[in-house]
């Protein structure tokens, strides 16, 4: 085993439980120098992990050492981690990277905190040629999967689809005034959501003004005080609401009365609280477009039926990268083994002759020449045989290598733990040409 990766998500523990780790999120593993112990460690808010390689059997003693010391004792939390290793350890960060293994399937933001922590353990010193290598690899499948298929397209957030639907009545949004009723969690992320992108003017109201002034701080918009929600109705262009009133804050009389000061200019109004903001029966006034969180989900839903179909795709990549990324690793696990059996071989032969060229010092350049090309010859067919079956069991694991190793008399160390990072520097010329038919497009 020469990759080990140990990890917590959503899949795995509530988040009562994920919340311990958040402070391990400014610590660094000890121990792990790059050399005898390679380690990255990756934080997100659905997920810890650590991918280490090298002395492995140390770096998972110090990690269960530091949550213990981070006050995460091993012994409360072990249970809730998973555990990985070699081509399932590398295959589970090439989904991570992709998205498949996100909350929200297909999201992005994954890739860059991916980056981020590969980044942050390469200025701790806790990357070596091995993690190099992998973690390469995973940002370039991420980044694959992302521009061959449409995993990440579509929102699939009822907030992000309240933008993107809002996007589809008006185009660009730069001239349009948007209204947030209410501040909660739900008003958070629309406000950051037409902020960016580049709503013209926004304007905050909410029953605690407090609230609502510092979301206008927040996402450079305006408060206004509820009071003044008939004149704000007139403004808006976009009405999103979201609040906890137990019954409906907008109904006819309010629309009617805005409709009538503004003519020929349509208003929209998206409803995402339950209860409903906006009472049913505004749906048939003239000019006014309602849409409610019903509405919103079945194209929540929708999008994550196509993002489900692209998964498989998706999935598909994965497997081809993660099966080629093993291929050239297995090519190259027996060549120290075939060059140090060579070097041995050469040595013992080059001793044999200069130790019989000493007793017969009388012999030619020619003579000499002969004995050198004639031992040449036989240690090359004598070695033909055992080489080529070391070739053959170069997609042996590291355990059979070792073995091996020491039928030949050889030192263990000829056999290297997998070099990862062979990958980027010893790319097949033809690889791109076969990813072409790795995807088939769904009818």
């Amino acid at each position: 085993m020469s990759l080990l990766l140990i990890g917590i998500s959503h899949h795995t523990a509530p988040v009562e439980i994920r919340e311990k780790l958040a402070p391990l999120c400014t610590s660094g593993l000890p121990g792990a120098d790059g050399r005898s112990i390679e380690a990255v460690t990756v934080f997100t808010c659905n997920r810890v992990e650590v991918y280490l390689a090298g002395d492995v059997v140390e770096g998972e003693r110090a990690f269960q050492q530091w949550l213990t010391d981070c006050g995460c004792p091993w012994s409360e939390l072990g249970t809730h981690f998973y555990r990985r290793v070699d081509i399932e350890a590398l295959t589970h960060l090439l989904r991570v990277a992709s998205g498949l293994d996100s909350l929200v399937l297909g999201e992005n933001q994954i890739l860059h905190q991916l980056k981020d922590s590969y980044q942050a353990a390469i200025q701790a010193g806790s990357v070596g040629k091995q993690l190099h290598g992998l973690f390469q690899k995973a940002l370039e499948t991420g980044k694959r999967v992302r521009a061959e298929t449409r995993i990440s397209e579509n929102t699939v957030s009822v907030a992000s689809t309240a933008v993107s639907l809002a996007r589809q009545i008006f185009g660009h949004l730069h001239n349009c005034t948007a209204l947030l009723i209410g501040a909660g969690e739900m008003a958070t992320l629309v406000a950051r959501h037409l902020h960016t992108q580049g709503i013209g003017r926004l304007i905050f109201t909410n029953r605690t003004s407090s609230r609502a002034e510092e979301l206008a701080r927040q996402f450079s918009g305006e408060a206004a005080p509820v009071e003044r929600l008939a004149e704000l109705l007139v403004q808006a262009d976009l009405v999103i609401t979201s609040t906890g009133s137990p019954r409906p804050i907008l109904g006819r009389r309010e629309f009617s009365a805005a409709l009538e000061r503004r003519p020929f200019r349509p208003l929209f109004a998206i409803d995402i609280a339950v209860p409903r903001d906006i009472a049913p029966d505004c749906e048939d006034l003239d000019n006014l477009y309602v849409y409610n969180i019903d509405d919103l989900q079945m194209v929540v839903d929708q999008n994550l039926d196509l993002r489900r179909i692209e998964s498989e795709k998706a999935e598909a990549i994965v497997r081809y990268e993660a099966g080629s990324y093993q291929t050239v690793i297995e090519a190259f696990s027996a060549a120290p083994l075939i060059r140090a059996l060579r070097q041995q071989a050469e040595s013992l032969r080059v001793a044999e002759v200069e130790r019989l060229l000493t007793r017969f010092p009388e012999w030619s350049a020619e003579q000499r020449d002969a004995v050198d090309q004639a031992t040449r010859a036989l240690l090359a067919k004598w070695l033909h045989q055992p080489i080529l079956a070391l070739k053959e069991r170069s997609r042996a694991g590291r355990e059979e290598l070792l073995e091996l190793a020491r039928l030949f008399g050889l030192s263990e160390g000829v056999v290297p733990q997998i070099p990862l990072s062979l990958v980027s520097e010893n790319r097949e010329k033809d690889a791109s040409a076969e990813k072409q038919t790795v995807i088939k497009d769904t009818p």
